[in-house]
């Protein structure tokens, strides 16, 4: 095509027919620039295209990741929910005087209170990947940007008062056990013998742990800790719901 081009110009050029070898001249050069144009046309088109895949690989992949955290907040809910409640059952009997209750009553309501920590654990490895390493701009959709990029913010509130807050409230009240009744007999209590270990010699009657103020205010920290957890869980829970709903309208079905 080169050489025919050149031919071209050599034989206007032979003919003395300079008016016609520039016009033709200007003619070549906006073929070349179209052509130019064209192909990065075509390039811009490939590239979008792929970026358009690449986007909805990780859309994919976070709708995924959000639907099991979903599954997780759930999770935590209910197991929050379940703690709390037995708190409030144990804290019925808190006061001045021995409730009508026995020890072994006692003993299931403190360890159903205290039986579990509290910690969403979500997975996060997509999500880390976008915001590690740039990929959030490959998104179209701002409001899905937006929500990416703010939802750490909530996940660190709620890791604080899981791990700062009301952890520290749970062992505050089973130091105050083992410090001032028999553990070991409220184990032997609420789970009979385990691991081969009974009830053991002190065998005094533990409901004097219910007339304990300093008892009774770790507990009733513990028990608002839990409600304003799980107020957050719930939170978390609609945030989360909202990510999944961008996610759905962006994936191409």
């Amino acid at each position: 095509m080169i050489k025919f081009f050149r031919h071209i110009r050599l034989a206007l050029i032979n003919q003395n027919q300079m008016g016609k070898y520039f016009k033709y001249a200007i003619g070549e050069i906006l073929l070349v620039v179209i052509g130019i144009l064209i192909a990065l046309q075509i390039n811009n088109w490939n590239e979008e295209r792929k970026q358009n895949n690449l986007e909805q690989e990780y859309l994919k992949a976070l709708k995924t990741e959000f639907e099991n955290n979903l599954n997780e907040v759930d999770r935590v809910i209910k197991l929050n929910a379940g703690l709390l409640k037995s708190a409030q059952k144990l804290a019925q009997y808190m006061g001045p005087e021995i409730p009508d209750i026995s020890d072994k009553e006692l003993s299931i309501l403190f360890f159903e209170t205290v039986s579990a920590e509290v910690q969403y654990r979500p997975g996060s490895g997509v999500t880390n990947e976008i915001l590690n390493s740039g990929k959030l701009t490959i998104f179209k959709n701002g409001e899905l940007k937006n929500a990416l990029a703010s939802h750490d913010g909530l996940l660190l509130r709620i890791r604080f008062q899981e791990s700062q807050e009301l952890s520290r409230l749970r062992y505050k009240l089973i130091d105050f056990v083992e410090d001032n009744v028999s553990s070991r007999r409220m184990a032997f209590d609420a789970f009979g013998e385990l691991f081969g270990v009974d009830k053991g010699k002190f065998l005094d009657s533990n409901l004097h742990l219910l007339t304990s103020k300093k008892f009774d205010n770790q507990l009733a920290g513990f028990m608002y800790t839990s409600g304003f957890l799980e107020d957050r869980y719930r939170e978390l829970k609609k945030q989360i719901q909202r990510i999944i709903k961008i996610i759905d309208s962006q994936i191409k079905k």
